[in-house]
């Protein structure tokens, strides 16, 4: 090859490379345009915060639906069965000898109560145990360490989130009890019922506070389930001592039996400040523990 045919290949050669783009860059205008077409997608998309996540992972995981199984739907065959249990065991054939021939509002409130709330308090326990237990898996809890700058924000999010879907779900729970003992038995104080439904809150955010508290010291859901359970159980002892029986808080969780009866709302007052307070420590705790775990 001559010397006037390779310079003649070189002078084609950079013309076609100036007439190319760059490998992964785009000239002017389809840069702009392709910017122009992409930035309402880019605009309209939400970034996936910590609070956010968190009410993904209940929402997404059908975690919701647990809650409204355990709390709703009992809160609606809790007083239908209690004002129609003799028919119901009529039709059975069993025999209702013990039962009392009337019932009243604060029976189908114990219904509720008693079965309804009870399941339901397990299912939140073991809805917030898989939430917290966030150092289960080695790589989710790698994940999620070094995204976040803070150690509460390993917990509060989480509980936070997990709490207020107990509460709601128990919320509405009540509420439909309380549309049926108004239907099936008549009226009842309206302020009482609140104030029941406000004590019963303060309670179940006391009970998922020791799943936290367990969480300081634990790893695995279960583990973390059967601490919190078991601190639940535990919780009446210390009404053995008279001095302590005002402020024991596990009084709360009946408030709305005994409010529909002779109990006012200043007497627990003094068991919702321990519950709160309690409530305060655990999450503390557990701030403070997970934060400097290690994995």
């Amino acid at each position: 090859m001559t010397g006037f045919d390779t310079t003649a290949k070189s002078a084609e050669t950079a013309k076609g490379a100036a007439a190319r783009p760059e490998p992964g860059i785009m000239p002017g205008r389809e840069r702009r345009a392709a910017r122009t077409a992409a930035a309402p997608a880019v605009r309209g998309r939400r970034p996936l915060g910590l609070w956010r996540l968190e009410v993904l992972r209940v929402t997404r995981t059908r975690r919701w639906l647990l809650l409204l199984l355990a709390f709703p739907l009992l809160g609606i065959l809790g007083p239908i069965v209690v004002r129609h249990l003799h028919r119901i065991l009529d039709v059975l054939g069993a025999d209702g000898g013990a039962l009392p021939e009337t019932v009243e509002a604060q029976d189908a409130m114990i219904a509720y109560t008693g079965v309804g709330g009870q399941i339901g308090l397990l299912v939140a326990l073991g809805v917030m145990a898989a939430a917290l237990a966030l150092d289960h898996r080695p790589g989710l809890a790698a994940f999620y360490r070094t995204r976040t700058c803070r150690p509460r924000d390993l917990v509060i999010p989480r509980w936070t989130v997990c709490a207020a879907a107990v509460c709601l779900a128990n919320l509405l729970a009540t509420g439909i009890v309380w549309a049926e003992i108004r239907w099936l038995f008549g009226p009842v104080p309206a302020d009482r019922m609140i104030y029941g439904m406000l004590f019963e809150t303060v309670y179940l955010l006391m009970a998922l506070s020791l799943v936290a508290g367990a969480a300081a010291f634990l790893r695995r859901p279960v583990a973390l389930f059967g601490a919190a359970l078991i601190a639940m159980v535990l919780s009446p002892l210390p009404r053995l001592w008279k001095p302590l029986r005002a402020w024991e808080p596990s009084e709360l969780g009946g408030a709305g039996i005994q409010l529909l009866g002779e109990s006012t709302p200043g007497d627990f007052v003094r068991p919702a400040i321990v519950a709160l307070l309690l409530t305060a420590v655990m999450l503390s705790l557990a701030v403070w523990r997970i934060g400097r775990r290690e994995m």
